[in-house]
C-alpha cells in the first residue's frame, strides 16, 4: 500500500547554462530546500449593484510562472559562481622563482609582490643589493596572498626601491568573477525518494532562471547555504516547465 505522506529526501544535479551551452552536469549536492510552488492569478468581477454589491460576478485564474527555491548546503564550485551571479575561469600559477622583484616599500602598510604562495626564505634587500633585511624586524610577509610590509620600526626609509628574492609555490583552482551575470540558467534534477515508503520520485526541470535571494557570509558563525529563487521556463519543444515521476516499490 502506497504512503498517505511524504517525507522526501534526495539528491540535487545541476546543468548550468551559458548561453543556451551547458557547462556539465554536476552532483549530486546536498541540498536544505527544492521547493516548487506553482502559482495563479485570480481575477473577479464583482458586481456593484444595488442588492448584490461586492458579489462575484465571475472568476477567472490565470496561470503565472512557477517558483523554484533551492537552498544547497554544498558550497563549492559551481553553486558559488551562481551564488554571486559570476563568471568562472581557472587559477593556474606555476612553481618558480623570483629574482630581486622590484618594489617600492609603504612603512606600515602592505605591498604586493608578482606572485602568492611564497615558499622557502624569502629575501629581501636594498636596490643595491648591499644591505639584506630581517624577517619579522624589518619587513613581515603575508606568504598566502604574496604580501610584505615593511614596519615602522624599521631603519628602510619610506619609498626606497627594493628588492625580493626567492620561491613561490604553484597554485590552482578557479577564479570567480563576482556580479558579471544578471541571472543564472540551469536544468535542475531532484533524484529523490519519498522516506514513508522508500518510493522514488525524480523532478525535472527543464530551465530554471534563477538569482541570489540573499547574501552569502564568508563569517557565518554556521555552516553557509547558498540560496537560490527564481522561475521557469518551458522551452521549445516541452509543454510544461517541470514534471514529476514518481514510481511506487515494486
Amino acid at each position: 500500500m502506497a504512503a498517505r505522506s511524504f517525507l522526501g529526501a534526495g539528491d540535487i544535479y545541476i546543468e548550468r547554462l551559458v548561453a543556451g551551452v551547458s557547462q556539465g552536469l554536476v552532483g549530486p549536492i546536498y541540498a536544505e530546500k527544492f521547493e516548487i510552488k506553482p502559482n495563479v492569478e485570480k481575477k473577479e468581477s464583482t458586481s456593484k449593484g444595488k442588492n448584490d454589491y461586492g458579489q462575484v460576478l465571475e472568476s477567472v485564474s490565470i496561470a503565472k510562472p512557477a517558483e523554484l527555491t533551492l537552498e544547497l548546503k554544498e558550497v563549492v564550485g559551481d553553486i558559488l559562481v551562481m551564488a554571486f551571479l559570476g563568471t568562472s575561469t581557472t587559477l593556474t600559477q606555476s612553481s618558480g622563482t623570483m629574482t630581486d622583484q622590484a618594489f617600492t616599500a609603504k612603512k606600515g602598510f602592505w605591498v604586493p609582490l608578482n606572485h602568492k604562495n611564497l615558499t622557502g626564505t624569502i629575501t629581501i634587500e636594498n636596490s643595491g643589493g648591499t644591505v639584506t633585511y630581517v624577517e619579522n624586524t624589518d619587513y613581515v610577509l603575508n606568504r598566502d596572498m604574496g604580501w610584505v610590509k615593511i614596519l615602522t620600526a624599521s631603519a628602510i626609509a619610506d619609498a626606497a626601491t627594493l628588492h625580493a628574492s626567492g620561491t613561490y609555490g604553484a597554485a590552482s583552482g578557479s577564479v570567480i568573477s563576482g556580479a558579471t551575470q544578471t541571472e543564472v540558467r540551469a536544468k535542475i534534477f531532484f533524484d529523490g525518494k519519498n522516506q514513508a515508503d522508500g518510493s522514488m520520485c525524480q523532478v525535472t526541470v527543464w530551465e530554471a532562471i534563477v538569482a541570489a535571494d540573499s547574501a552569502f557570509d564568508f563569517l557565518a558563525n554556521d555552516f553557509g547555504t547558498v540560496s537560490l529563487k527564481g522561475s521557469m521556463k518551458t522551452p521549445v519543444g516541452k509543454t510544461e516547465p517541470f514534471i514529476v515521476e514518481l514510481q511506487p516499490v515494486a
